[in-house]
């Protein structure tokens, strides 16, 4: 052996072959990627796929290299399921980090769906054709899997998918159907429930149908889990049984609908008596306090009782009816908006303090008559004087969002806002709003949102009340509950919250509006509100958002001071 063979032999540890050669080949070198980068194993096998699809010409397009594809993608799931399970959990992920976790996923799931549909479009021949043919109901089940995924980020952010990406799912289906391969049976990575590219095309239209705004990220990915436990309970039919619940035209480049008068060979029908069926006995467990056998592996946050009646209303074998309020079109009304708890409890005490500190002035002109009249200036006079509440912020104010009103309701109103600088809206958000022209605040919940073009956010907003009420609440040895609030979070030596008279289930209520993290069902408070003074009890929690609740309240007794 020549004394430079160690140049060429190394450390004598074999070298993985290429990940396109063989499955064996792509198991070895994924095997050895996860040791070697671990969870960022999937960034490498990101840039491997990009060249290929650029560099790979037709004659790699072989059954080997396709076999080779699915196992590498087979094995690089799991680390792909982590990364969205992350992006749920993180609720207060900064916009930047979440934008690029976002696209390192989307990423992957593009550069398979390439090279997938480089083998949809080859033409075998040989002895690879019947081969590939064979792998490709997976292929094309696996492409449907990431397409619904493309709509699940889209449905995360309340925008909806466009055309172009709804012609070119049903082309993708109709494309399986024309080759025999829609009903395939297979197990998409390592799942022991099989499927079919029919079930996966069913996921997405049963989760496109739940995309009207009203759901959180959570819910809608907890509906997608759902979905897929459920879509082979139903098939697609191209000939309009009576009993239809929904339709699709592979034609057109839009979502499923109620189903509509159409002779055109490409609708395609499906029935939801069965799927429907399912959900409401697993509402019945839940309901009686049992987790069904079938969904114990999906207890994560999104998973409740509310969820399945709202999936019961979307995925109804008829229209589900109920009475709604009537919405009347507006034109040129704006509103100004405000959101988060302590600036909404600033904007609704002004009117108090500035009252207060108009009555403080006018005790001022009293002491100085009393000192001209007596040389002193009386107890009575200090008493006043101290009770007058602190004075408003003499900060500039900072101007508010504003807002346009396109249908308002008895129970509601739809706002429309621009996207940029409103970053903060969220489902569940706590959001005052008053015509510019008055002094008196609003208060609502944001019920639905939904993005019809990038620059702007449609709003749907339940009125809770219009007129509440600034108070302030001291625990019964007549301090804050914890002496670590913020300073925005403290009004005249309590913590802040909003008394709102609202109805709830068609009876008026007497609530407040305090922090989440303050609310203890029983507790007793002192609470002040427009000079007067109260002992309640805190009740049932009736709303809530992620840092707030709104819960009815028990008065104890009234009092002429605080102790």
């Amino acid at each position: 052996m020549s004394r430079f063979d160690f140049l060429s032999f190394g450390s004598g540890k074999k070298k993985p072959a290429g990940p396109f050669l063989s499955a064996a080949s792509a198991s070895e070198w994924m095997q050895q990627l996860v040791t070697e980068h671990g969870p960022a194993a999937n960034e490498a096998l990101c840039e491997e796929l990009a060249r290929f699809n650029e560099s790979a010409s037709v004659g790699m397009l072989t059954a080997d290299t396709l076999e080779a594809l699915l196992t590498l993608n087979r094995l690089s799931q799991p680390l792909q399921a982590k990364l969205r399970t992350q992006y749920l959990m993180s609720v207060r992920l900064p916009k930047v980090l979440e934008t690029q976790l976002r696209n390192q996923i989307s990423y992957y799931s593009k550069l398979f769906c390439m090279v997938y549909q480089r083998f949809l479009m080859a033409e075998p021949a040989g002895p690879d054709r019947a081969r590939i043919h064979a792998l490709l109901p997976l292929a094309i089940a696996r492409m449907m899997y990431y397409q619904s995924e493309a709509a699940l980020w889209q449905y995360f952010r309340h925008f909806s998918p466009d055309n172009v990406f709804w012609t070119n799912v049903h082309q993708l289906y109709h494309l399986a159907e024309t080759r025999g391969m829609a009903s395939t049976p297979l197990f998409l990575f390592d799942e022991e429930r099989g499927t079919t590219v029919q079930d996966q095309y069913l996921v997405l239209l049963l989760v496109s149908l739940t995309a009207s705004g009203n759901l959180l990220p959570r819910q809608i990915n907890m509906t997608y889990l759902l979905a897929q436990r459920l879509s082979s309970r139903t098939s697609l039919l191209a000939d309009k049984a009576v009993e239809a619940s929904f339709a699709v035209n592979l034609a057109m480049g839009a979502p499923p609908a109620r189903p509509f008068a159409s002779a055109a060979s490409t609708m395609r029908y499906w029935e939801t008596s069965e799927l429907v069926e399912q959900l409401n006995s697993w509402l019945i467990m839940l309901d009686s306090g049992r987790m069904p056998d079938e969904l114990k592996a999906l207890q994560e946050p999104g998973l409740d009782a509310s969820l399945l009646r709202y999936l019961l209303r979307e995925w109804a074998s008829k229209p589900y009816h109920f009475e709604r309020a009537q919405r009347l079109p507006i034109s040129g009304k704006s509103l100004e908006v405000a959101h988060r708890l302590p600036l909404l409890h600033k904007l609704i005490r002004e009117p108090d303090e500035e009252k207060m500190a108009r009555e403080k002035e006018a005790s001022f002109s009293d002491e100085a008559g009393e000192l001209r009249i007596y040389g002193f200036v009386t107890s009575r006079s200090r008493t006043r004087a101290t009770a007058a509440g602190a004075k408003s912020d003499d900060a500039p104010k900072v101007p508010l969002p504003v807002c346009l009103v396109d249908n308002q309701s008895d129970s509601g109103l739809g706002i429309s806002l621009d996207a940029i600088g409103n970053e903060w809206v969220t489902l569940g958000a706590l959001l005052g709003f008053r015509d510019g022209s008055e002094t008196q605040w609003s208060l609502g919940i944001v019920r639905r949102i939904k993005r019809p073009a990038p620059e702007r956010i449609y709003l749907g907003v339940e009125i809770l009340s219009a007129r509440p009420v600034a108070a302030s609440l001291r625990t019964e040895d007549g301090g804050v509950q914890r002496p670590a609030l913020p300073i925005e979070r403290v009004w005249l030596g309590g913590e802040i919250a909003l008394f709102v008279p609202c109805v709830r289930e068609g009876r008026k209520i007497n609530a407040l509006v305090l922090a989440i993290s303050s609310y203890s069902l029983g507790k007793p408070f002192y609470m002040t509100a427009r000079g007067r003074h109260f002992m309640v009890a805190l009740g049932k929690v009736q709303d809530k958002g992620s840092d707030w609740c709104l819960c009815e309240i028990e008065l104890i007794k009234s009092l002429e001071a605080l102790p």
